[in-house]
């Protein structure tokens, strides 16, 4: 406004702060007062954001967080990317034969960058005891989360080996007693949902970083390590990639289900030689012929930050409940799930919205608001009605 000369919101600096996005929503359909924090990491913002809420609730500062990331399709990153050369190039990738839903091809030989995506979505994080009384159903264990950087670099963007730090210590390593601790070793990590952006430069990294820290865990020679490149499915969707990655290995836990690599026709030379890595082309549906227990994900960012998460199979969560809290629980983890799917089936029939703004403040109009407010915050038995108010 001020360059051209036009008139302006007065208050149109707040638009262009990096943390009023989340909180606006914060602010206008959920109103919490925890603790709060808007994590930036670039393409690793969704896991950087699960490790801060992970490292809350192991803290004693939450029992439950909401956690998560997003990002929008906007001119200059499509401008920027394609500069850089990380974007597939339309033109090129048909000229190679190549269909348009098959550009991005992570490990392949004729990969050229990948498709870019918006989007995100939001990951709940319950302490263990919280899930257990409230009935919440549980989609994994998240046995570790650790956010890293890569050192020295002269580039922005160039991939870095920082998230092996992980495996600091081999068997000893903090990741590896993380596992331990909930009955998972080295080869019942089947699974890893790699960033894989299809690029030159970040598929061969990642491919190195998860060897070397396969061998630092002790895995086994014979134990197979499913590879899933799922940007090849969804695009890249950078700040919410994360989400995306979680979200799928959840389902290949729950499911036994292992998703084909599609778009990979032939695993690049440079990558073929992996001691540990298989890249599944055609679905394979495991069940209980080989259980999957535990599952990686990686996620990176420009700057040189990079996270790793470790989910294991929610059977380790009601493993550690008796007989009978273990039968309370699943039917009313079950009565949620079901409430919850015919929730979202009548929204999405013309029904009550999913998210509605709360009217007013939550408090007794009558009575002044500030000594509502107050007396609710010290409080300690305070909780918000059925009735939306305190």
């Amino acid at each position: 406004g001020n360059l051209l000369d036009m008139n302006k919101p007065n208050d149109i600096l707040q638009e262009t702060l990096p943390n009023v996005v989340a909180a606006h929503v914060i602010q206008s359909y959920v109103g919490s007062y925890g603790s709060m924090i808007h994590p930036v990491g670039a393409c690793a913002t969704a896991a950087v954001s699960l490790e801060e809420g992970v490292d809350k609730i192991r803290l004693g500062k939450a029992e439950l967080v909401v956690t998560g990331g997003y990002d929008d399709l906007t001119l200059e990153a499509v401008i920027g990317f394609g500069d850089m050369a990380a974007t597939a190039d339309t033109e090129v990738m048909r000229g190679k034969g190549i269909s348009d839903s098959r550009f991005s091809r992570a490990n392949d030989r004729r990969r050229l960058g990948f498709v870019e995506a918006q989007g995100g979505g939001t990951i709940l994080l319950a302490r263990g005891d919280l899930a257990l009384r409230m009935g919440l159903p549980v989609l994994a264990v998240v046995a570790y989360a650790q956010s890293y950087g890569d050192g020295v670099h002269t580039s922005i963007p160039a991939p870095g080996l920082g998230a092996l730090g992980a495996g600091r210590g081999g068997k000893e390593s903090v990741l590896a007693k993380s596992l331990n601790r909930l009955g998972v070793g080295a080869d019942d990590i089947a699974v890893i949902s790699k960033h894989d952006t299809s690029t030159l430069a970040n598929d061969p990294n990642e491919q190195e970083l998860h060897e070397r820290l396969a061998d630092s865990l002790g895995r086994s020679d014979g134990a197979p390590l499913f590879i899933v490149s799922q940007k090849s499915l969804t695009g890249h969707a950078k700040g919410g990639a994360a989400v995306f990655q979680m979200m799928g290995l959840c389902q290949i836990l729950r499911d036994g289900v292992i998703p084909p690599n599609r778009s990979l026709d032939c695993v690049d030379e440079e990558l073929a030689t992996s001691a540990h890595f298989v890249w599944p082309r055609e679905t394979l549906r495991l069940g209980e012929k080989y259980p999957l227990k535990a599952g990686l994900v990686t996620s990176l960012g420009f700057g040189h930050v990079s996270g790793l998460i470790a989910l294991v199979h929610p059977q380790a969560f009601l493993a550690a409940l008796s007989p009978e809290q273990r039968e309370s629980y699943a039917a009313e983890a079950l009565e949620r799930s079901l409430a919850g799917q015919r929730r979202l089936a009548s929204a999405i029939a013309g029904g009550r919205p999913m998210y509605e703004r709360p009217d007013g403040r939550r408090f007794d109009s009558e009575h002044p608001e500030k000594a509502q407010e107050a007396a609710m915050l010290l409080n300690a038995a305070s909780r918000l009605g059925e009735d939306g108010a305190y």
